[in-house]
């Protein structure tokens, strides 16, 4: 888990790939990918997520994509296991948005929508599950930017500008304990944007 953490802190990407490597190493020894431990599982999950990022981040789309899949398939394995497992539902909702970028990035729109629509669907599960945690929020408020964003490249813009307003209108809901107001601002501008358009 430090190792995870600190990857994204490393001198360079490539020294932060290495130190994921070493802890995905460590986490398959304890039983991570076979879920015998799935407290394991859950964080060579979150590890194999900030490589797949650091990857694509040096334009390495291949390796991204077969992390981030491995990263959806262990999440689902451990919440089919342990349904009520937080860690496990934010990576399944990170690993959907990710293979969305991806997709996005090689042109490819329609697993692109396919992606994202399972971000979304995840986002919406982590806020069901823990409501009271703005953490939890983001999740969701990043799957529906995403998938805006998506609407817009496809010009689909009234769809767009629907899906930002649906955004924002999460200001409103019920079951928040506190304000969203600071994570929507950015929606707020990106919602001008959109109409704009």
């Amino acid at each position: 888990d430090i190792l995870n953490h600190n990857s994204h802190s490393a001198a360079d990407i490539e020294q932060g790939i290495a130190m994921c490597e070493e802890a995905r190493a460590v986490l398959a020894g304890m039983g991570a990918l076979d879920l015998k431990n799935l407290t394991a599982a859950s964080v060579y999950a979150d590890t194999a997520d900030s490589q797949a990022r650091h990857a694509l981040s040096l334009g390495r789309l291949e390796d991204a994509a077969k992390l981030e899949q491995q990263v959806y398939d262990i999440a689902e394995g451990v919440l089919a296991k342990r349904p009520g497992d937080i860690r496990s539902m934010k990576n399944r909702s990170l690993a959907a948005d990710l293979l969305g970028q991806i997709a996005m990035r090689r042109g490819d729109l329609a697993t692109a929508g396919q992606h994202l629509a399972r971000a979304e669907q995840a986002g919406e599960d982590i806020v069901r599950f823990n409501p009271g945690d703005l953490g939890s929020w983001q999740y969701l408020v990043r799957a529906l930017s995403r998938s805006a964003d998506l609407l817009r490249q496809e010009g689909r813009l009234s769809d767009a500008v629907a899906k930002a307003q649906s955004i924002v209108a999460l200001a409103d809901d019920d079951r928040l304990t506190a304000s969203l107001a600071p994570m929507l601002e950015g929606a707020w501008f990106w919602l001008a944007e959109i109409q704009m358009d």
